[in-house]
């Protein structure tokens, strides 16, 4: 009996010291951390703002909190590093809305060509013509001239002066936005807008957005829907899927340069779905750095050709993976109100208050689609009056979710540029839970431009100072992200530390840019760390990620950032200067400052 009890002693004592040696192996298996990251910390979450240090193992947050908690995940292979008083440690940034992938494809394609905001109407014809002498192509697409500088003295290259450089192709020169082009005679044949005596046909629903000389033919010169409609039906790239890689790998190099972890492509059907094939390829391989949420735009051309455009959005939610969304639905429903084509609720002196491209009936009944299958609705409006139509779309859809339960989790749909909100919507936009996607970034002017609101009587007086509400958007605790818009951009900063800057200030005053006249001051003294949240954990909730990433937190990847001022204290006017040092994706770092 006292054997037996020894030798059961005995063994239970074995058992005991073999579960406490494999007790202690997983325990140093699972808090020795691959990095731990001492510094000034801002995590974008409500509580713990500023912590000391985190520790990342296998791509995730372990630790986030005190250095001395950290160092308990210490181990041999541990990498540390030590930025305690340098700079400043934040999570990854998102890009709410930008074109930086048909950008790069630009750049990389042999047809294209750029010009400048300064380029006169001579300046561009002989780009075009050099271009045309240097290669040979099916088309030929320029990008970069400038709306208003033409506009002043109405000189724009015309589709017969066009014609004498090339005509047996089309052509397609798009301005600095994106919402005119300048076309030769080719495109309009092709398109199928014009008549048989060579005029605009009545029936065709944007004649209106035709420029047309004094005996009404058009001049080669097309805004808005038309120029989408042109584009689309007779100037069509033929590169090759090839260069979609290469404009994905130029896109996150770019992006991870800047601090962006993630971005929205607001623009992902330029070719079908050529972009989204080329990510999920790149993807397999493991050479995806940043999180990409695509959008799938329909245009408002033929009933036929929405709902086609509809159907496509929604087969594209497939492509949908760990590092790639495909469940937005993108739309236009004006233009731009400093033109004349955004449309805005007061008109201006000649009576134009610009044109809503959607009826409230057709946004309404194309969000409630669109949001049934799982779709988000993201919609450009610049104008209040454009505004208000999207709001009472989202609105209905809204209320009917909440009778009928459609959605298991509120909608989130967007709304992205949104220059003018009349006051009765900001609650309405609260309420239904709506993503503003914010052009704070353009806040700032040149007189000059201000002298062409004047002269052009292109909008309402009233609007000459009143643009881009952030801080309203904060204050009625709407959720608010940050966008380039990019290329499309005026001029303005693609990185997010010199559109901080304007955020706070309403200027930007640095080597290339000197803007000191903000619209509306008030609109322009925003705390830094609410600018430092719609750019980490709001992009994050807009691209419906919030729970994996967008704040510094135990769980969730580790997108993070190093820079080398703090951004948070130091002197305003110096945060365009912040420089990224480097940018962590998932625990590894995609981008280091030479």
């Amino acid at each position: 009996m006292k054997r037996s009890t020894i030798h059961f002693i005995c063994q239970l004592s074995a058992y005991f010291m073999v579960a406490l040696s494999m007790t202690f192996a997983s325990c140093t298996q699972n808090t020795d951390a691959d990095m731990v990251v001492y510094g000034k910390i801002f995590t974008s979450e409500k509580q713990d703002t500023i912590v000391e240090a985190f520790a990342v193992k296998d791509g995730k947050y372990v630790y986030v909190g005190s250095k001395e908690g950290a160092e308990k995940y210490i181990g041999k292979n541990t990498e540390v590093i030590d930025r305690t008083n340098q700079g400043m440690i934040m999570a990854g940034c998102t890009e709410g809305h930008g074109h930086y992938i048909i950008s790069n494809f630009m750049k990389n394609s042999k047809s294209v060509f750029f010009m400048t905001s300064d380029d006169t109407s001579k300046d561009i014809l002989e780009k075009l013509a050099r271009k045309v002498t240097e290669i040979k192509s099916t088309y030929y697409f320029g990008f970069g001239w400038s709306y208003t500088k033409l506009d002043k003295h109405h000189d724009f290259p015309t589709k017969t002066q066009i014609d004498e450089i090339i005509a047996d192709v089309p052509v397609y020169l798009s301005d600095l936005e994106g919402h005119k082009g300048l076309v030769n005679s080719y495109c309009l044949n092709h398109s199928g807008i014009l008549d048989e005596n060579g005029k605009v046909r009545n029936d065709f629903k944007y004649k209106n957005f035709v420029d047309v000389d004094a005996n009404g033919y058009p001049t080669g010169l097309v805004r808005e829907q038309a120029g989408t409609y042109v584009r689309m039906h007779s100037c069509v790239p033929d590169d090759g899927n090839e260069i979609w890689f290469r404009a994905i790998e130029d896109t996150q190099k770019l992006l991870n340069s800047m601090g962006y972890t993630s971005a929205l492509e607001a623009w992902g059907n330029q070719m079908g779905t050529a972009t989204f094939d080329a990510l999920s390829e790149l993807e397999k391989e493991g050479k995806l750095t940043y999180n990409v949420t695509m959008s799938y735009e329909i245009e408002n051309l033929t009933p036929e050709e929405t709902e086609k455009g509809i159907q496509e959005a929604i087969n594209a939610m497939k492509y949908s993976s760990r590092h790639v969304k495909a469940n937005i639905l993108k739309m236009f429903e004006d233009g731009t109100v400093e033109t004349g084509t955004g449309y805005s609720l007061e008109p201006a002196a000649n009576g134009n208050n610009g044109r809503a491209i959607w009826s409230t009936e057709e946004l309404s009944d194309i969000t409630l689609k669109a949001n049934k299958a799982g779709l988000t609705v993201h919609v450009h409006t610049m104008g209040d009056g454009a505004i208000h139509n999207v709001m009472d779309a989202y609105e209905n859809a809204f209320n009917v979710n909440q009778k009928e339960h459609f959605s298991p989790t509120p909608i989130r749909n967007q709304m992205v540029h949104m220059r003018t909100v009349a006051p009765e919507d900001f609650d309405r936009l609260a309420h239904c839970g709506i993503v503003c996607v914010s052009g704070i970034l353009w806040h700032w002017m040149k007189e000059s431009t201000i002298e062409y609101f004047k002269s052009s009587n292109s909008m309402n007086e009233k609007y000459f100072y009143e643009a881009y509400p952030y801080q309203s958007f904060l204050n009625h605790g709407i959720h608010t992200t940050i966008h380039t818009d990019a290329p499309a951009s005026s001029g303005s900063p693609k990185d997010p530390f010199g559109i901080m800057q304007i955020a706070c200030t309403g200027s930007l005053v640095n080597d290339e840019i000197n803007c000191p006249v903000p619209f509306d001051t008030k609109e322009c003294v925003v705390n830094r760390a609410d600018f430092l949240r719609s750019l980490t954990i709001e992009g994050a909730y807009q691209m419906y990620s919030e729970n994996e990433r967008g704040s510094i937190a135990p769980g969730k990847y580790a997108d993070f950032i190093i820079i080398d001022q703090d951004v948070l204290t130091c002197d305003v006017n110096e945060l365009h200067n912040t420089k990224v040092l480097n940018t962590f994706f998932e625990g590894k770092c995609v981008y280091e400052r030479k």
